[in-house]
């Protein structure tokens, strides 16, 4: 009995320890936490501030955004805090950090990490759009009314929120108010993707409270978005196909693999396949029906990795020998991960107030050429028809021009982000590098010897030697199911 009294005596004294573990980060209190990432976790402290939904009226409804902070493993008297704002739009910041920690190790030695999650994302009160499996296949598809429903379905959801005010802005908004809280002067901020969109826009608002920029895979501020996705997936798949093409062994076991995407996609259109393909997790059996549009998607998908993208040439082989089952299998895993990271409310929230009031003619006759087509720009334009939406500033796609000290970093082949984006960026600024990595695809920021040429920029804000980045070798093109030839 005295034994058993002894024990819940502990027990009470564990749990009462645990709860008590807190800390206060200026005004705002943080809780020891296991922060759940993708199919991951990590030791980190969560906490949250209330910021206003509508920052021109102070009584609007709060959004509660989720903090993550991360302790620097050495102490540095005045560090400065690096904010890490992840892609999408609509990706979590909690969420997304596995996929970009060991891209953030060397600045982990001496500077706390903070993640935030945009509002409308993550732990942000996500604005997520439950839809079934059927009814994201069709997010691929051209049916407009079924695209313009399933905005519907979702905006039902959210009756009660100002979907407008769920824009870049308002998150940059949100992020400065989290430094009021926590206390410093000013930030280092790190973006990847569409995140770096929110960083530069973070920049643009409060220059004097951003002390670097980090901008992986950027966006320039002066480009609309979904105006160039076809034209920059082009590149990329040509690109990928075309590396086999130069390699003799390549050449000589799969022959014109232009030619054979030519071929699948003539076939498809004058005749959809029924395929019956295993799920490469569960290992169950799925069915779909491959279109034109379908296949392009999956390219879409399986382009943003270089680990997938080498991949191409031998997928669309093995596809017109013993059909689709293995590139649907493949693509299964990278599109599950991503539908699962993306909050659609949110991404339609930024859309259809930054995009698509700006898309021009001439930019969706320019799109309308390419593999993509125009499907992305109609699908977007077709939701944002029943989706709030407001005005952008004036300045909103401008492009930036300050003496920040900015480190950008893009992939050669990148599907969505290519390296002349970086060229833009820097071409309107007084202290900025661009690092082009050779053969990489979207989000290079582990890549290589990167963690530790970021980890010497965030600390001294000058430029690294690229050198270590320049020579390294990068994945060769496949040649079949085995890999590259020897």
């Amino acid at each position: 009995m005295v034994r058993a009294i002894a024990l819940v005596l502990l027990a009470s004294a564990s749990i009462e320890s645990f709860a008590t573990e807190t800390k206060r980060i200026g005004s705002i209190e943080f809780e020891k936490c296991m922060a759940e990432g993708q199919r991951s976790v990590y030791a980190a402290w969560c906490g949250s501030l209330s910021v206003p939904e509508n920052h021109n009226d102070p009584k609007s409804p709060k959004v509660d955004l989720a903090l993550t902070w991360i302790p620097p493993r050495s102490q540095v008297e005045g560090a400065v805090p690096l904010v890490f704002l992840a892609g999408g739009p609509g990706q979590g910041a909690r969420s997304s950090f596995p996929s970009i920690r060991s891209g953030l190790s060397k600045v982990g030695e001496f500077a706390p990490l903070l993640l935030m999650d945009q509002r409308g994302t993550g732990s942000s009160q996500s604005l997520d759009c439950p839809f079934s499996e059927d009814e994201i296949a069709a997010l691929d598809a051209s049916d407009r009314a079924v695209a313009k429903r399933l905005a519907q379905d979702c905006l039902s959801l959210y009756a009660g929120r100002a979907l407008a005010h769920y824009t870049t802005d308002d998150a940059a908004k949100d992020l400065d108010l989290v430094r009021q809280g926590l206390g410093f002067s000013a930030l280092n901020v790190a973006g990847v993707s569409y995140g770096t969109r929110l960083a530069q826009r973070y920049a643009a608002l409060y220059p004097d409270k951003t002390r670097s920029l980090l901008l992986d895979s950027p966006v320039p501020s002066n480009l609309v978005l979904l105006s160039e996705h076809g034209r920059n997936l082009d590149f990329a798949i040509n690109a990928r196909l075309s590396a086999c093409t130069e390699s003799a062994d390549c050449h000589a076991e799969l022959g014109d693999t232009r030619a054979v995407l030519n071929e699948l996609l003539d076939q498809l259109e004058n005749s959809p396949t029924e395929t019956r393909y295993r799920h490469p997790r569960t290992g169950e059996y799925h069915v779909t029906m491959v279109d034109p549009n379908h296949l392009i998607s999956v390219l879409r998908m399986l382009s943003y990795q270089s680990s997938t993208a080498v991949m191409l040439p031998a997928l669309l082989v093995s596809a017109k020998q013993d059909g689709f089952a293995d590139i649907l299998a493949l693509n299964h895993i990278v599109v599950e991960s991503m539908q699962e990271a993306i909050s659609h409310g949110l991404q339609l929230s930024v859309i259809c107030s930054e995009s698509i009031p700006g898309l021009t003619q001439q930019d969706v006759d320019a799109e309308a050429d390419t593999l993509l087509g125009t499907q992305l720009i109609e699908f977007s334009r077709s939701q944002c028809e029943v989706w709030p939406q407001k005005a952008v500033a004036d300045d909103f796609h401008t492009l930036a021009r300050h003496a920040i000290p900015t480190l950008v970093l893009t992939g050669e082949f990148d599907p969505v982000t290519p390296p002349r984006y970086g060229d833009i960026i820097v071409s309107g600024l007084q202290n900025a590098q661009h690092i082009s990595v050779r053969g990489e695809g979207h989000g290079v920021l582990s890549v290589g010897c990167l963690p530790r040429l970021v980890g010497d920029f965030v600390e001294t804000l000058a430029f690294p030697e690229t050198e270590c980045i320049d020579t390294r070798l990068s994945l060769p093109v496949f040649t079949g199911a085995h890999g590259w030839e020897p």
